[in-house]
């Protein structure tokens, strides 16, 4: 429990010790798995994420996968992949479609936070 609270402390000064640092992404160490993280802080570091530019455009195929809609890319400069859509409630409108989904990747997690899905132009 001690160790935790260390921990959790140490994660905190860092924070604070290099916020006004330059990077964003300074503040959170990179060998820090999100699960180690508050809700708090984790919020943070998805708005940082947010703040430096991330959102890109994925194109591909919404599709349901089980339980759950994904995005079938179709192609992202060559590279293909299925993704897990945090916005299941849009997504579930688009079924089958050909759709534009803008959003932050969240690559460990194989998910889109998605910011927007239209259709493909």
């Amino acid at each position: 429990m001690k160790t935790r609270a260390l921990l959790a402390l140490a994660v905190l000064a860092t924070a604070l010790l290099t916020w006004g640092s330059g990077s964003p992404r300074a503040a959170f160490p990179s060998n820090l798995r999100l699960s180690e993280l508050s809700e708090s802080q984790q919020l943070e570091a998805h708005r940082r994420l947010q703040e430096e530019g991330q959102v890109k455009e994925f194109k591909g195929k919404i599709l349901k996968s089980g339980a759950i809609f994904v995005l079938e890319e179709s192609s992202n400069r060559g590279n293909y992949g299925t993704y897990l859509l945090d916005d299941q409630a849009t997504a579930k409108k688009y079924e089958g479609q050909r759709m534009v989904v803008t959003g932050i990747l969240d690559a460990p997690h194989n998910t889109i936070h998605v910011r927007k899905i239209e259709a493909v132009a």
